[in-house]
């Protein structure tokens, strides 16, 4: 199954222009690869995603790529609750 992720959003406080983007990119790559090596959770669809609103989440990783990934990996694990 191949799947289109579009970020309409995505806030990065603190971060430069180019970390920022660093930062985008590597959560579309983790959540791409979470999504491949899982799929959808049962009785989920990709719309779904756009239902999720993560609103102000703790930033526990330093660096721009670590931060992205962490919000891809806080992402799923909203979408599999």
């Amino acid at each position: 199954m191949s799947m289109v992720i579009e970020i309409d959003t995505l806030v990065l406080e603190g971060m430069s222009e180019e970390e920022g983007r660093r930062a985008a990119a590597a959560f579309e790559r983790q959540l791409q690869s979470l999504l491949d090596m899982h799929g959808l959770p049962e009785g989920r669809r990709l719309n779904d995603l756009n239902l999720i609103d993560l609103g102000h989440l703790p930033v526990t990783m330093t660096g721009p790529e670590a931060r992205g990934a962490e919000l891809a990996r806080a992402l799923f694990s909203e979408l599999q609750s």
